[in-house]
């Protein structure tokens, strides 16, 4: 039992040591696709509804990027990563700004999202989210009821979750 408990606190930080170095790879050196879709919807032009599937969108891509994290597909991870990144700026923006009505958020936001929305600044609140999320994404994977998955069945796990979810798809 004892190196059941071990093997899960060293891939709960591997999967954090990961996903802190996709996070700090983005933060260093935003991507020119972000800045682009920043630049083409700084107006907030858009409907509540299309906003508040923003905040679905970003959680979605945090999940899969956690999954494609966890079968060891870095350049999958990162890409869903930034994509999910940037649709939770361009949602915190219409949220901020009032652009999204509380019944789109009711019906279009995972409940994980709306329950993170506090802090500082929005950074702290896109970090909130996607650590809601990655725990969520990792719940099944890390474990079957009270039984811990050996590595090689968390990373078949993962990487059903990531088919199942259309994750290649998410972003493109």
């Amino acid at each position: 039992m004892q190196s059941k408990k071990i093997e899960i606190v060293v891939a709960i930080s591997i999967t954090a040591i990961i996903v802190s170095s996709v996070w700090l790879s983005f933060y260093k050196s935003p991507s020119s696709e972000i800045t682009n879709f920043e630049q083409k919807n700084t107006a907030l032009t858009l409907s509540s509804k299309e906003y508040a599937i923003m905040g679905s969108q970003m959680w979605g891509a945090f999940s899969c990027s956690v999954w494609a994290s966890h079968i060891n597909d870095t350049n999958e991870a990162e890409r869903l990563f930034l994509f999910g990144y940037s649709k939770g700026q361009t949602f915190l923006k219409a949220l901020k700004a009032d652009k999204i009505e509380q019944k789109d958020i009711s019906s279009e936001v995972p409940i994980g999202v709306t329950l993170s929305l506090q802090g500082p600044t929005e950074e702290f609140i896109l970090g909130r989210i996607h650590s809601l999320s990655e725990e969520e994404a990792l719940d099944e994977v890390f474990k079957n009821g009270n039984d811990f998955n050996s590595e090689e069945m968390q990373k078949i796990i993962a990487g059903n979750k990531f088919r199942d979810g259309n994750c290649q798809l998410v972003g493109k």
